[in-house]
């Protein structure tokens, strides 16, 4: 034991970090559910009752999704869809968040533009790409994985266009993707 040091003392200043990481962790939350918020409000987002089409993130049964009806840029449609999956149960239970973007039929948006993005799920180099009907590129990312600009899913879907990656649920993360679809257009 530290000299000069009680046990009442190191209990206190254990417990002082405990609820000070607590603190942090719930106001995170609140800034992040906030920015969300306000992007939304921002971009006049009208929420959807449901997705636009069925299993935008490949999945049949996600632990929540969220759709909004937008505009990406003047005269383009789209919904912005916001997916949960959760797998295992109790302290193995892990999460996964999903950020999709559905151009509609009237968008017309080319089968060129498209297989662009097809090209982006490739190069992942992982198991995405087969869901997308692209074969993958041959690629090692290491233990952190493809970098989150690369797609999970670009495919037409009931005539329009389903662009997905796995992505946080941010005003951040979204204007990121957002930016990205920008660019390509």
């Amino acid at each position: 034991m530290l000299p000069n040091v009680s046990l009442l003392q190191i209990s206190i200043v254990l417990a002082t970090l405990i609820v000070a990481s607590i603190a942090y962790l719930y106001f995170r939350d609140r800034q992040m559910v906030g920015g969300l918020k306000e992007f939304l409000k921002e971009g006049k987002y009208k929420l959807r009752v449901h997705p636009p089409v069925k299993a935008p993130f490949v999945y049949e049964k996600l632990f929540k999704i969220t759709s909004y009806d937008g505009q990406i840029k003047p005269n383009l449609p789209y919904t912005l869809i916001l997916g949960i999956r959760m797998t295992g149960t109790g302290k193995d239970s892990i999460s996964y968040s999903y950020i999709g973007f559905y151009f509609p039929p009237q968008a017309q948006i080319s089968d060129e533009w498209l297989n662009g993005w097809k090209t982006k799920v490739a190069e992942r180099g992982d198991s995405w790409a087969g869901k997308s009907d692209v074969e993958k590129f041959e690629k090692n990312w290491g233990s952190k994985g493809a970098p989150d600009n690369l797609p999970i899913r670009a495919a037409r879907v009931d005539g329009g266009i389903i662009l997905a990656w796995n992505g946080l649920h941010t005003s951040e993360h979204i204007e990121a993707r957002i930016n990205d679809v920008l660019a390509s257009l």
